[in-house]
């Protein structure tokens, strides 16, 4: 009995010492919330005091007026009211706000917002002052002086602009809300309207080499910056989008890749930007559904400026190389298509398709309209008009080219292509250039061929092309099909088209080859089971009819001869049998007749 009751107290002390430290601990809780509470009230007390008297009369008014004015530089006056916008963020508000001048925003001439919205620092309230740490301005309107966009492209030149707050802002934090620019592009051209959702800078420090960050936006334009400025330079990570037809796209894509075309198009990398050279390090650029890789660098301290640098695709589409050289051949419009003057880059002036290139393409798949190969490594340089492209390595059909492609100011509405290529397909070259010919084995060609660039077609017209080429095939192949069999008739006789053999072995072939306007001459020669064939075609376009001759020749054995040689042996002559054959027809469906065969020694 004594050993429970004891224990029961026990139980007891333990249950009334945990009380009392719930009860301390409420009571703790409630002296916090109290103290809490008291801390609101006070500033309750202060804000319904401070407040209503710093907003009396001019005190918010004269604060609000020198914070703008040092912005802008001018004079600036509130036209309308001045109000507490809202308690909870500290911040009032100012109707009809008028920028007279405002030479610290140059090229800014004068502006106006319907309202400016300012956050008040708190610590400078507590001190006795108004300081503000953030400007919402909605709806300004700014003129700026003519000739100040330099004939950029208006985002080009709206983001000059905002490029100048960097230097001049004395605020760390404005946004600018549905923004309009008005940009003349010189003394006589009338003013143009540049509109903006929203245009924003934050600069948390004053110092000229302060980070601070850039943001601005419209309908199909969006562009994020993070770096500092440091003088003339301005460095920092760049995220560029223009979407679609935007205009900015078709004045960026003119200047950092010419060769592409303006549909979507977006760019980031690290970006450096100094006076006279904007470069883009481990640049990340993307043209609708194709992307690229590399650095760029574009040089304007020359006139026309200089693009250099190094692009690694994942698919290069060059058929907009052939609109670009069309347009530049066609009867020009000053450079203006869009009725606009001129291409900017950021950095400065630009004509668009004047700008020298030394650029190192490289890309997994290569595609000229329909037609696809790859892998692919070339070199695009431009020097005053003058264009050239170098193939390093091109996979080809199965085998390897190099080539040269060149347009020369000499030689206007034309391109100059010279190339090589080795262990090709030739069945699968046939069929790609639609020739009426089924052709096998490893094939080698040379050509130099000078390329007229039609006004309309989306490629050059192969008809109206005009140069040299050769087609060989040192380790043989074979005529398939009816070519094959047509062909093999008429060199063997009749026995093959018993058998029905469609095809024409050859041990070694040439085809040496001249293209004119008119069509195809074609010097062949080759062996076919210990005959030479040689012969002269012509291929006529565009039906394709084929004129022209083939001659066989086959060395028979020995033909004994009377007497005797010196040492007592019989001598003889080697006999040759050859033969004719006219072709007619055409090349899909060639006729050869007049097969004549005659035996000589």
């Amino acid at each position: 009995m004594c050993y429970g009751a004891s224990s029961f107290s026990v139980v007891v002390f333990l249950t009334c010492f945990k009380m009392y430290q719930i009860t301390q601990k409420v009571r703790y809780v409630l002296k916090s919330l109290a103290a809490a509470g008291l801390c609101a009230g006070l500033a309750l007390v202060f804000f319904a005091v401070a407040v209503p008297r710093f907003f009396d009369g001019d005190v918010a008014r004269k604060s609000f007026v020198k914070a703008l004015s040092a912005w802008s530089g001018g004079k600036v006056t509130l036209a309308g009211q001045l109000r507490i916008a809202s308690f909870a963020t500290l911040s009032v508000e100012a109707s009809d706000v008028r920028f007279h001048d405002a030479p610290g925003l140059d090229p800014v001439q004068r502006g106006s917002a319907e309202t400016v919205t300012a956050v008040v620092n708190l610590s400078s309230l507590l001190l006795g002052d108004l300081e503000y740490r953030k400007f919402v301005v909605s709806s300004p309107r700014f003129v700026l002086k003519r000739d100040a966009g330099g004939r950029a492209a208006d985002e080009l030149a709206a983001a000059r602009l905002a490029l100048t707050l960097v230097d001049r802002s004395s605020l760390p934090d404005i946004q600018l809300r549905d923004p309009v620019f008005y940009i003349a592009d010189g003394a006589l051209r009338p003013y143009r309207r540049v509109a903006f959702e929203r245009i924003t800078l934050k600069r948390p420090d004053s110092a000229a080499a302060a980070p601070f960050a850039l943001s601005m936006r419209k309908p199909g334009f969006e562009l994020a910056f993070k770096g500092e400025r440091n003088g003339q330079k301005v460095s920092g990570q760049l995220k560029l989008v223009a979407a679609g037809d935007h205009p900015l796209a078709a004045h960026l894509i003119a200047a950092l890749a010419p060769w592409e075309t303006a549909t979507g198009f977006s760019l980031e990398g690290d970006l450096t930007w100094s006076r006279e050279r904007f470069s883009l390090d481990n640049a990340s650029l993307s043209f609708g559904d194709r992307t690229a890789t590399g650095v760029l660098a574009l040089d304007v301290s020359d006139d026309p400026a200089r693009l250099e640098g190094t692009l690694a695709y994942d698919t290069l589409d060059v058929t907009p190389m052939w609109a670009a050289a069309r347009a530049a051949a066609a009867p020009s419009n000053g450079g203006e298509a869009d009725g606009s003057p001129g291409v900017v880059s950021p950095p400065a002036r630009v004509e668009r398709r004047a700008v020298d290139l030394d650029i190192r393409l490289s890309a997994d798949r290569l595609r000229a309209g329909a037609f696809e190969a790859g892998p692919v490594a070339l070199a695009v340089s431009a020097r005053s008009g003058h264009l050239s492209i170098d193939v390093a390595e091109l996979a080809l059909f199965g085998g390897n080219a190099i080539a040269r492609v060149e347009i020369d100011p000499a030689r206007p509405g034309a391109l100059w292509v010279t190339g090589t290529a080795k262990r090709l397909d030739a069945g699968a070259l046939a069929s790609a250039l639609q020739l009426p010919l089924s052709v096998r084995g490893p094939a080698t060609v040379r050509l130099g061929l000078n390329v007229p660039l039609g006004a309309e077609a989306a490629l050059p017209e192969t008809g109206t092309a005009s140069g040299s080429f050769a087609l060989l095939f040192p380790l043989g192949g074979s005529l398939d099909g009816v070519a094959g069999r047509a062909l093999g008739a008429a060199v063997a006789g009749p026995a093959p088209l018993a058998t029905g053999r469609e095809r024409f072995p050859f041990a070694a072939a040439r085809i040496d080859g001249r293209l004119t306007s008119g069509g195809v001459d074609l010097d062949v020669q080759g062996q076919h089971e210990g005959q030479k064939i040689e012969g002269k075609l012509r291929i006529a376009l565009p039906d394709a009819a084929v004129s022209g001759t083939l001659s066989t020749r086959r060395e028979e054995a020995p033909v004994a001869t009377s007497g005797a040689s010196k040492g007592g042996a019989a001598s003889g002559s080697v006999a040759a049998r050859s033969s004719k054959l006219v072709l007619s027809g055409t090349a899909a469906a060639p006729v050869l007749s007049s097969h004549e065969s005659s035996l000589s020694n």
